[in-house]
């Protein structure tokens, strides 16, 4: 009978220097009546705290606990609730981990513990309890390392399964003596109430400033030195409705082009905040999704094989994007917004210690498949999801001003839309989604459309909901996230024969002798990208257009071989704003880029004032 194991770590943080001792000025009873705890609560010394990480285990009990392996027996219970990954819609839902401790008397002893316990003048064994002074050395623990581990009997520890995970909250010790910790996957940091990009500003005008002035200052002071960069390229939201673009900065006083990104020079009064705006203009979705959660959900860079995220997208994807974001926004909003309409599909993968991203493609025929005779019998079921249906898809794109809400139709330059007319004579009704893209620029009704496209080719037929479970430890382990078929006496052909489906996996349960596995069938019919053949359109009249600048908003460099097409539909207007720019300025390209211009509209230069 195979004997299971549980075990929790969790990495504290842990001063290595001694009280009073160099560089610790700490001291008694200057600093405190008493020695502290080496813990950042209890330091007496914080501008010196070194921390280092001590790693705490504890266990299920168990009469066969292998006394070789050092832990708390004091677990009471292990309740998971896996990850549900959301195929092509936003982040999904978070992996929760709730275990429930019992509380008792501990004697301080050991490292992570009390350094200094052979000086109190108490019995810590017979003073209080363990959790009970636990949470008044310890109350910082949110966002610290917690390791589930799992195993059997004659496994060490380096051969269980180990899964990863963050601390987000704690309760007790309750008067019953229980202790509660929750912790959540590594996307929890993507959550708004803790990760924005970009990040507040606390810059100010300092004085009232007219519709045309180049220069500007800002409070507090130090400021400038402190959050903004010395300019160039980087762009400024003023008072919240203008954005310019600073050229240069000395301190606090920046040299500024007003009106920028679509947006109107105004005046401004004193204290208009100052923020700086969030640009990506034609990037790789996954250079944007990697920026945002290191940089902005301060999600470890070790979580993230950015060379196999740009691997997939150049495989599957093909398209670049480009955004202006003016105010904090929710990291996990922006994400979500990314995985609709780029067709991705973002989680994190706990054993691995990764987060891994997928653009959404078809499943392939020789995927491992699994039937009655690899699952647990009668566990495979399949249940129909009428609301995932979608005939139609309409695509709000070119925003005109970043610096109104998404919700304004009035702030889109133009609109794609998909219609499957034929799913809806079969269906009998329409099913729709509406999208409003900060994501796609003017000129990039390819996008667009291709998006309506994969959307529908997706959901033009309501994909079902499989579940089904495997026992572990019999070579049948099944990953989140990934590819495979499934083959039931529930999946039929027209003739009543048994077929099969293809399936992207999006839960699973990894239980003591089982992985209980949700799956979602993957129907796709989407087009493929064909990059080679480049397709920018212009449908709404627009001034001072840069031909290679728009192409590169949408799509990735371009090589010898590509041919570009540009059309200006008809009815579109190309202008200019000025006497010294070019209405259509077809730009440089590499050689062997050939470019078409389908001219149906008209392009006009700004003419004379005579």
């Amino acid at each position: 009978m195979t004997q299971s194991l549980t075990f929790i770590e969790i990495d504290i943080p842990f001063c290595s220097l001694t009280y009073g001792v160099a560089p610790c000025t700490a001291s008694i009873p200057t600093t405190g009546n008493a020695k502290c705890f080496n813990s950042i609560k209890t330091c007496q010394d914080r501008a010196h705290f070194t921390e280092s990480e001590v790693a705490l285990r504890f266990a299920k009990p168990a009469d066969y606990l292998p006394r070789e392996i050092d832990c708390i027996p004091s677990i009471l219970s292990v309740e998971f609730t896996p990850a549900t990954v959301s195929l092509g819609r936003n982040l999904g839902q978070r992996a929760s981990l709730t275990i429930t401790f019992r509380d008792h008397p501990h004697s301080d002893t050991g490292h992570g513990y009390d350094k200094y316990r052979a000086e109190r003048a108490y019995d810590p064994y017979s003073q209080g309890t363990y959790w009970g002074k636990f949470r008044a050395r310890q109350p910082f623990l949110r966002g610290r390392s917690l390791r589930w581990i799992s195993g059997v009997v004659g496994q060490n520890l380096a051969e269980m399964e180990t899964r990863y995970f963050f601390v987000d909250s704690f309760d007790g010790p309750t008067p019953d003596g229980q202790y509660t910790i929750i912790a959540k996957d590594m996307l929890k940091f993507a959550d708004g109430d803790r990760a924005q990009a970009p990040a507040l500003s606390n810059g100010f005008l300092a004085a009232d400033i007219t519709a045309t002035a180049t220069s500007i200052a800002i409070l507090p002071s130090g400021i400038g030195n402190a959050e903004y960069p010395l300019g160039g390229s980087d762009y400024l939201c003023i008072g919240g409705n203008e954005i310019v673009q600073f050229t240069s900065r000395a301190g606090n006083s920046l040299t500024v082009v007003r009106g920028q990104l679509g947006t109107t020079a105004t005046t401004h009064k004193a204290q208009d905040r100052v923020q700086r705006v969030l640009r990506y203009s034609g990037m790789d979705v996954a250079n944007i999704a990697y920026d945002l959660l290191v940089n902005y959900a301060g999600v470890p860079a070790s979580y993230i094989n950015l060379a196999e995220w740009q691997s997939e997208t150049a495989a599957y994807l093909g398209t670049v994007y480009t955004a202006n974001v003016c105010e904090p926004t929710s990291v996990a909003t922006l994400l979500s917004e990314l995985a609709e309409q780029a067709g991705l599909a973002i989680w994190d993968d706990n054993l691995a210690q990764k987060l891994r991203l997928k653009v959404l493609h078809g499943v392939l025929t020789d995927a491992n498949t699994f039937t009655p005779d690899n699952t647990l019998e009668k566990s495979l079921t399949l249940k129909e999801q009428p609301d995932q249906r979608l005939s139609r898809v309409q695509v709000y794109f070119g925003q005109k001003d970043p610096t109104k809400p998404l919700s304004n139709l009035d702030n889109y330059r133009s609109t794609s839309l998909t219609i499957d007319a034929n799913a809806e004579a079969d269906y009998g009704s329409p099913a729709i989604r509406v999208i409003y893209s900060r994501w796609i620029p003017e000129a990039g009704r390819t996008v667009a459309d291709r998006l309506g496209k994969i959307l529908i080719g997706r959901f033009r037929d309501p994909p079902r909901r499989v579940t089904f479970a495997t026992a572990r430890y019999a070579m049948t382990d099944v990953e989140l996230g990934q590819g495979y078929r499934v083959e039931s006496l529930c999946v039929q052909d027209a003739t009543g024969a048994q077929s099969d489906i293809p399936i992207q996996t999006t839960r699973v349960n990894p239980g003591p002798d089982r992985f209980t596995v949700e799956a979602e069938e993957m129907l796709w019919s989407a087009p493929d990208q064909d990059l080679s053949n480049r397709q920018i359109v212009f449908d709404a009249s627009t001034f001072n257009v840069n031909l290679r600048g728009a192409h590169d908003s949408i799509y990735p460099a371009p090589q010898a071989g590509d041919v570009v097409t540009a059309t200006i539909n008809a009815g579109v207007i190309i202008g200019s704003t000025s006497t010294a720019l070019p209405a259509f300025n077809v730009g440089s390209w590499p050689v062997g880029v050939t470019i078409n211009i389908v001219l149906n509209g008209s392009v006009q230069g700004m003419g004379g004032t005579g």
